[in-house]
């Protein structure tokens, strides 16, 4: 495995479609949330928990999101532990990058991308099962 620091230019190359999905799904969200408020009956969102019963993988993102919010980022963690481990470092990769104009670079071997993908899958399958018995 190699790691290195590159420089790179400050603003990230968002693609217009990726930032008007991610702008979309906040509003319907803050809508979705608002509206819960105001009839003083929680909305659910999750159409894969309306239709199976089961909490999905980003299931507590919400109430995390709120807690955030709320200044309690403890609980917004453990409301879905990787979804909110790999928000932090997606912002702080992020803020890097605007600061101080670099980015770090990994270079995986094949058995090492393999190794990598299955470490990914166990702990995206121990997460769901936490969120699907703890949080959901």
């Amino acid at each position: 495995m190699k790691c290195r620091l590159v420089n790179v230019p400050r603003r990230p190359p968002w693609p217009a479609w990726a930032v008007a999905i991610v702008a979309l799904w906040l509003s319907l969200e803050a809508a979705t949330v608002l509206l819960g408020r105001v009839l003083h009956h929680p909305v659910r969102l999750c159409l894969f928990k309306r239709l199976t019963g089961i909490a999905c993988p980003t299931c507590g993102f919400t109430r995390g999101a709120l807690s955030l919010l709320h200044g309690q980022p403890i609980r917004a963690w453990l409301y879905n532990p990787l979804l909110f481990t790999v928000l932090a470092l997606f912002f702080t990769a992020v803020a890097v990058r605007i600061v101080f104009a670099r980015s770090l670079r990994i270079q995986l071997t094949p058995r090492q991308r393999k190794f990598a993908w299955i470490v990914a899958i166990i702990f995206f399958c121990a997460n769901w099962l936490y969120v699907a018995l703890c949080v959901g």
